[in-house]
């Protein structure tokens, strides 16, 4: 190559290298900051369904009907007792009579049977509004305490407690320990992580 030609090139070269270096700069100057670390909260979620105050309304209502319909179910099965005794009663001087009666109670159990089946499902649906309410109670508050406290995530901590077994399952012991095995999420997390008690005490002083 011509010296002169040569020497022309070199400042060129250069200059584009130093394009190459300052774009380069540049790129890695505006390049997004690295997300800000995530911060972790766990919860008790059985300890907070156990201490909270705003089950106390559902549980009155509920025993307030499981004794009423206790008081008629032992109401219907005296009313039955009491005409099978008549029909005891009968038997040798009124045998057409006593299993007329007889008949008769067996419409009366019939019709207790399934008034109770009925009572039942009744109070299953009242349990499971109590449980939909309480629920939503509680996530309503921990949504607004973890936007209060600054936490990103708040998971259930289901690592607490043994796994247990229970002799009258018609499960088999290995089973059933690796069914809680499998069935947990979470394997450790510490104390400080835990806002479980200002859960509680948020919801409890909440105004009714």
């Amino acid at each position: 190559m011509n010296p002169a030609k040569r020497a022309l090139s070199l400042p060129i070269a250069f200059t584009i290298a130093a394009a190459i270096i300052l774009v380069g700069h540049d790129a890695l100057g505006t390049r997004p900051a690295s997300a800000p670390a995530t911060k972790v909260a766990t919860v008790d979620l059985a300890k907070v369904f156990e201490r909270i105050e705003a089950n106390t309304p559902w549980e009155i209502q509920l025993n307030a009907l499981a004794d009423k319909l206790n008081s008629e179910a032992n109401r219907r099965t005296e009313a039955i007792n009491t005409e099978l005794q008549k029909a005891e009663g009968l038997n040798e001087s009124n045998p057409d009579e006593a299993q007329r009666i007889r008949d008769g109670v067996a419409l009366m159990k019939l019709e207790r049977d399934e008034w109770f089946g009925l009572k039942q499902l009744e109070m299953d649906r009242e349990r499971a509004l109590m449980w939909q309410s309480m629920y939503g109670a509680v996530r309503e508050q921990l949504v607004a305490l973890a936007k209060a406290d600054g936490w990103d995530i708040v998971l259930v901590n289901d690592s607490l407690g043994d796994i247990k077994l229970n002799d009258n399952a018609n499960v088999s012991r290995e089973q059933q320990v690796i069914t809680q095995i499998l069935n947990r999420r979470m394997l450790y997390a510490d104390t400080m992580t835990d806002i479980t008690e200002q859960l509680i005490v948020r919801i409890n002083n909440l105004k009714p």
